[in-house]
């Protein structure tokens, strides 16, 4: 009587993980606060997301989970420049982290990551008579964000469901100077580029994403 009793309580303390692997794909949106996001763009930044993430077989505390994560985000934005200038700007994140979820019921989690990584930002700019110039950079980046994680279909080797996200990039600032594009049998005289100087693309952001663990 005693082992099945045993067995029960530990099932009963124990996360239910329908797989130790994650895949998560989804979007979200970015609001740029700094100034110098502003005289690019008054929009937000949106983007995709695609995200692995494994289980950990660290024991902390029952209903919590340790996962570690990897992540790929593209985003962009369009803008106007002194009413006659269109902007393009782009954003390509790789980021590495980690999340702790805690199990709420076998449908509901929340959880809490911070992930480190870098960006590649690349600006393009455009003027009323066609001029073209453009400029790339990378930096250094951090997030960190809470999460609800629903998941409706919960079966012993598979599950999924929707991740309801909120947190914070926080993006060193990208020193970008434009050069203008020529065509191939234009002659340019070597000439020094005026930098755009440095484009700051933190921001708070929303993100929804489609979970599936295996």
């Amino acid at each position: 009587m005693r082992a099945p009793l045993v067995l029960a309580l530990v099932s009963l303390t124990t996360p239910a993980l329908a797989g130790r692997n994650e895949i998560t794909v989804g979007g979200g949106e970015r609001a740029l606060r700094s100034s110098s996001a502003d005289a690019v763009t008054p929009d937000s930044m949106s983007g995709s997301s695609l995200s692995y993430a494994r289980a950990l077989d660290i024991d902390v505390i029952p209903q919590l989970t340790l996962w570690a994560e990897g992540s790929f985000v593209g985003g962009s934005a369009k803008g106007l420049m002194f009413q006659s200038i269109t902007t393009d700007l782009a954003t390509t994140v790789f980021m590495a982290g980690g999340r702790a979820r805690y199990t709420l019921h076998q449908y509901i989690a929340v959880s809490a990551r911070v992930d480190l990584g870098s960006a590649r930002t690349s600006l393009s700019l455009e003027d009323s008579s066609g001029r073209k110039a453009s400029a790339t950079g990378w930096s250094s980046i951090a997030a960190a964000a809470t999460a609800l994680d629903l998941l409706p279909i919960d079966l012993p080797q598979f599950a999924l469901g929707v991740r309801l996200e909120l947190g914070y990039v926080a993006a060193r600032g990208v020193e970008l100077t434009p050069k203008r594009e020529t065509t191939g049998d234009t002659l340019m005289l070597p000439v020094s580029q005026s930098s755009f100087g440095k484009l700051d693309l933190s921001g708070p952001y929303f993100g929804i994403s489609v979970i599936s663990q295996f």
